[in-house]
């Protein structure tokens, strides 16, 4: 699963297999695991966040804007992050370096990666001498993604990650790092849909319904396990109400808010993978353009299909009546 240019119905069969390799991991981690998943808090550098929700969401957007708080650091999107998870669990029962080489070979394979512009050698060269206490899976990440951090938000002191990716593997991600901030951010179904459809990520509209209605209900049935470490954000009100949305965002990571945050466009060439088409929008001022498009760019009976692949969502979301 390199990149992300991939319709629903060839994840359908990856997700399928992860299914299956969730129940093997349960029979396997008594007998096989060799290191720990997760760590004490005290032996990380901090409880990161994750950002979380379908993507076409205002995810980047968000990003952009937390960027602007010097104590928060979001490297470009992963993509790898379930996959060395699974990787790690597979490869649990050999010698801690070659571990450290298995999982960081997920992010060395990545065609994307490139933007994080860090040097994964000097990472794993650092996690194969690192301290007993330390040779955990959390450890692994919490290192990668300081390097990060260290090179373009020295001054952070808390790691995020934003990839829509991630919220189909929600569990396993929670199960590395168990106090870990997630923010859910929800947008319309219609013009989420719209979107996938115009930057050509699905060719039909069934998919990109799909995708939608599968991040908001594995999102929502996470997070009601989560509690208090779980928020959701509205895109619509994230771009009509800007300053208390993320006010509210602040406060949940446990950071202060700095009016500076919103002036999100004189970062937007420094986050590395934001020179894509499809993120054009991120050099203009916050506005709410984008909202409802859907009506525009869909044609009657699209509208009418739309509203039917995503009827059961749109009404508990309150987008319907």
């Amino acid at each position: 699963l390199k990149g992300t240019k991939r319709s629903w119905g060839r994840m359908a069969g990856p997700l399928l297999i992860h299914k299956v390799y969730n129940r093997l991991k349960s029979f396997q981690r008594p007998f096989y695991s060799r290191y720990p998943v997760t760590n004490n808090s005290a032996n990380l550098s901090c409880t990161p966040f994750f950002i979380i929700g379908s993507g076409r969401s205002g995810n980047t957007l968000l990003r952009t804007i937390l960027t602007g708080n010097s104590d928060l650091s979001i490297p470009p999107e992963s993509y790898r992050l379930p996959f060395a998870i699974k990787r790690f669990h597979i490869h649990n029962n050999r010698d801690w370096k070659e571990i450290v080489a298995e999982v960081l070979d997920e992010f060395y394979s990545c065609r994307e990666f490139y933007t994080w512009e860090i040097n994964l050698d000097e990472v794993r060269d650092r996690l194969m001498n690192i301290d007993e206490s330390k040779r955990t899976l959390s450890n692994i990440f919490d290192e990668l993604y300081c390097t990060y951090s260290k090179k373009h938000a020295p001054e952070s002191r808390i790691w995020g990650d934003k990839t829509p990716l991630n919220t189909l593997y929600l569990d396993w991600i929670g199960s590395v790092y168990p106090e870990s901030k997630f923010i859910h951010i929800i947008r319309d179904g219609r013009d989420v849909a719209d979107s996938y459809l115009r930057m050509k990520r699905y060719q039909k509209l069934e998919e990109a319904a799909r995708r939608w209605n599968t991040s908001i209900n594995l999102a929502q049935s996470f997070g009601s396990k989560r509690g208090d470490d779980y928020m959701e954000m509205r895109y619509e009100e994230l771009v009509t109400d800007t300053e208390p949305v993320i006010r509210q965002a602040c406060s949940f990571l446990g950071v202060d808010y700095s009016p500076g945050m919103l002036d999100h466009t004189s970062r937007v060439d420094k986050l590395g993978d934001t020179d894509k088409a499809h993120h054009s929008n991120l050099t203009k001022p916050i506005n709410s353009e984008s909202v409802g498009k859907w009506k525009k760019n869909f044609s009657d009976s699209e509208q009418k299909e739309v509203n039917r692949l995503l009827r059961q969502n749109l009404l508990s979301l309150g987008y319907v009546d």
